[in-house]
């Protein structure tokens, strides 16, 4: 049963509009009428019909006055409407049509055969296009949701086209790059990706397109705040339509830490097997020595003095004690020397230390000590830890060219570490000593070898010192960290366990 209203002030009429619909093959109708414009809005609102047959002429207000009055708050027509008119031309039924209706029919080609038809095709083309507008608000509704889900995924999220063009990105991708496209093919990959990582990145992402396949790779991305290129994950999987790739779903992971971790894994391990090898040979070297400098000082004492010998079994000790000294510093980057642990005054080693120290420091080179107030004790071996300040700045003076003017500034302080420090000590109560320079700098790679031993920036077979400082303070249960960077000088820092 379909419900006509008829808003007809002419009884006649009215009844000839039923008189047509009841006589026709049409599904069966149900009527409700008013003579008045202001009655039928009402009847609209509570009766719910399906169709209006809407007079433009009417007592109170003309047909298209009435249009606009019959829309709900959501600004629709409840229902389809079909506008009849007396007399009135095309114009009248463009306008009937720009203001809502379904249709228009002039009273004089009313008939049975002609209004069911319009009424019934009124009311199914009213009824597809509320479908069609409900399916577009959902599309709506559901874009707005795909979009709000987007923003709120934690993670860089990119989409591009089937030809690998990038046309979305999240708004976390702008605020970690700082970079923004104004249009589809201004995505900036290549010039945020560290210059290494481009050719291999463009390469991965060429081949995945081709085959049609996810394309992951690690590579590292430019952040804005800072301009540090930190490791990501960028992976992103093709989304198919009938078999073809349509567009790409990526995302973006920063696993700077997770790299972090993998290299100072890495890095102790090739320590522990370094470190085996380093103390096997300098025991067995001790070994030797032993025997040459016992026999060198057996010789020395049984020979005269005057003996043309002496000033040759003198080098070949000196030479022995100088090999005794490198089998020391081995051991210590071992963790293998013999230590001789005690209670120690951090800021009393430093100055004593640095007062020795200041006759090798050229003019022009400013030198400077700030011991820590308050600076609680830590248990070491004394002479081992001399022999890391001695080390540290003996660095910091070969980092300041010859002749150059520049600054060494040695300090120590009381650290409190907790679990979010980005130090590889864990958390806990240190004693931090720092030595820095503004000398040369160093870069990312060199920093990454320091602690080897022998290596060197200079000549082979130089470097032991900071391999030995590192393995020292690693067995007393410290650590060592650097911070550097090409003609900004160089900063070490020795964190050292608070005496329990």
């Amino acid at each position: 049963m379909r419900k006509i209203l008829i808003i007809e002030d002419d009884r006649v009429d009215r009844e000839i509009y039923k008189h047509c619909l009841k006589h026709s093959n049409a599904p069966e109708f149900d009527f409700a009428e008013s003579g008045w414009a202001a009655g039928g809005i009402e009847l609209s609102k509570s009766w719910g019909p399906d169709c209006i047959l809407l007079d433009f002429n009417l007592p109170d207000m003309d047909g298209l006055e009435v249009l606009p009055r019959l829309r709900g708050e959501d600004g629709r027509l409840p229902c389809a409407v079909v506008m009849l008119t007396a007399c009135g031309g095309e114009e009248l039924a463009v306008n009937a049509m720009k203001a809502g209706a379904m249709d228009y029919l002039p009273k004089g080609q009313v008939s049975a055969e002609v209004l069911p038809h319009k009424v019934v095709h009124a009311i199914e083309r009213f009824q597809m296009l509320q479908r069609i507008d409900e399916q577009r608000s959902a599309l709506e509704r559901s874009a707005q949701q795909y979009q709000t889900l987007l923003e709120a995924i934690p993670q860089m999220v990119w989409m591009a086209n089937a030809n690998g063009r990038v046309e979305y990105a999240n708004s976390q991708w702008f605020e970690y790059t700082g970079f923004k496209f104004d249009r589809p093919g201004q995505f900036p990959w290549h010039e945020l990706l560290l210059p290494e990582d481009r050719e291999s990145t463009a390469n991965a992402w060429a081949e995945a397109r081709r085959a049609g396949s996810v394309f992951e790779i690690e590579h590292r991305l430019k952040r804005a705040s800072d301009e540090s290129f930190r490791w990501h994950l960028v992976r992103a999987v093709p989304v198919r339509a009938a078999g073809a790739v349509t567009n790409w779903f990526g995302t973006c992971t920063e696993i700077e830490g997770r790299k972090q971790a993998e290299a100072a894994h890495l890095q102790e391990e090739k320590l522990q097997s370094i470190g085996l090898l380093a103390a096997g040979i300098a025991h067995d070297f001790n070994n030797l020595l032993v025997v040459i400098l016992g026999g060198a000082s057996y010789a020395m004492g049984t020979l005269p003095a005057s003996h043309k010998a002496q000033s040759m079994l003198h080098e070949v000790v000196r030479a022995g004690e100088r090999a005794a000294e490198l089998t020391r510093k081995m051991l210590a980057y071992a963790g293998k020397a013999n230590q001789y642990i005690e209670p120690t005054d951090l800021n009393k080693l430093v100055s004593d230390t640095c007062d020795q120290l200041r006759t090798s420091v050229p003019e022009g080179i400013e030198f400077k000590v700030s011991p820590g107030q308050d600076l609680p004790s830590v248990t070491t071996d004394s002479r081992q830890m001399r022999q890391v300040i001695v080390d540290l700045v003996m660095n910091a003076l070969e980092a300041i060219r010859e002749g150059s003017a520049g600054t060494i500034s040695v300090r120590t302080a009381a650290v409190e570490l907790d679990e979010g420090s980005m130090s590889d000590v864990g958390a806990g109560r240190y004693v931090e000593l720092e030595v820095q320079d503004t000398g040369c700098g160093m870069n990312e790679e060199t920093q990454k070898k320091i602690f080897d031993p022998f290596f060197s920036t200079k000549f082979t077979g130089r470097g032991l010192g900071l391999a030995a400082v590192h393995g020292f303070v690693r067995s007393s249960g410290g650590g060592v960290e650097v911070d550097s960077a090409p003609g900004k000088g160089t900063r070490f820092r020795v964190l050292l366990p608070v005496m329990s």
